[in-house]
């Protein structure tokens, strides 16, 4: 870590500077000196200021207007809502509609110590199971399946845009071959050094090729909840590649998944 992002923590290491970013946060538009010493309830026009200026520059900038947040505010305070520093959560199991894909068991959906699961209740394969902040779960209780398959989904979008999900920094993919689990996709931020793991198969889920041919059969992909997806788990390796069968309603669609993670479909002998 950098002394620039050491002296980032340092400059939000007290109560009442978090406070002026929560007021800046909640506020419709900038708010002059004053108005923002009032909100954040501070009677000592000296020691407001001297916080305030610690702010300055970094995560609060002031305009003609008044004091606003800047972006690195606004993600700040956006963590703290998140409630990643501050809460804890968690969800009891509770049934979830289908049956797992590799034994045909039941499945379930809980939320325990920061992450999300569906597993199933024989064979405990997780079928879906990533870490998600304690905010995600509230008021999703009821449909907490539902819920955890639009976060991941939207969170393999972003990754397989080039996109980091912890600090939006570039991000490469590329394909690993895991003796015990078979073809892998593995994304890896250059910035932060963050990764994201996931079945070689998944990269191909919102492919134009499979969104097509889930169409043809009367169905959208992008509706079906990804454990009933059963290729998902099905890459097979070929080569430096892996090769994914899509299976819909007895018709096939092959495809290969190269090094890059880069998605095509197999030409046909």
């Amino acid at each position: 870590m950098s002394d620039d992002a050491e002296a980032a923590f340092g400059a939000v290491a007290d109560e009442l500077r978090v406070r002026i970013l929560r007021e800046l946060w909640e506020a419709d538009d900038p708010l002059s000196f004053s108005a923002l010493r009032d909100r954040v309830d501070v009677a000592d026009s000296g020691r407001f200021n001297y916080h305030l200026s610690k702010l300055r520059g970094r995560f609060v900038e002031q305009t003609a207007d008044g004091y606003d947040l800047r972006l690195a505010g606004n993600r700040l305070v956006g963590a703290l809502y998140s409630g990643v520093f501050t809460e804890e959560a968690s969800v009891e199991p509770t049934p979830v509609e289908g049956t797992c894909t590799n034994c045909g068991g039941a499945l379930e959906a809980s939320y325990e110590d920061e992450r999300g699961r569906v597993t199933c209740t024989d064979c405990d394969v997780a079928l879906l199971s990533g870490g998600v902040p304690p905010a995600f779960v509230e008021d999703r209780e009821d449909d907490l399946a539902t819920a955890l398959d639009g976060y991941f989904r939207t969170m393999l979008r972003e990754v397989r845009a080039g996109f980091c999900t912890q600090c939006s920094g570039p991000v490469d993919g590329r394909l690993e071959h895991d003796p015990e689990h078979g073809p892998r996709a593995v994304f890896e931020c250059g910035r932060c050094g963050g990764t994201f793991h996931g079945t070689a198969a998944a990269v191909a889920l919102d492919h134009a090729a499979v969104v097509a041919f889930y169409y043809e059969h009367g169905r959208d992909v992008r509706t079906v909840p990804v454990w009933e997806v059963d290729w998902l788990h099905g890459a097979t390796r070929a080569g430096d590649a892996a090769r994914v069968t899509v299976d819909v309603d007895g018709d096939e669609l092959d495809l290969v998944v190269d090094e890059s993670l880069s998605v095509s479909v197999a030409e046909r002998p």
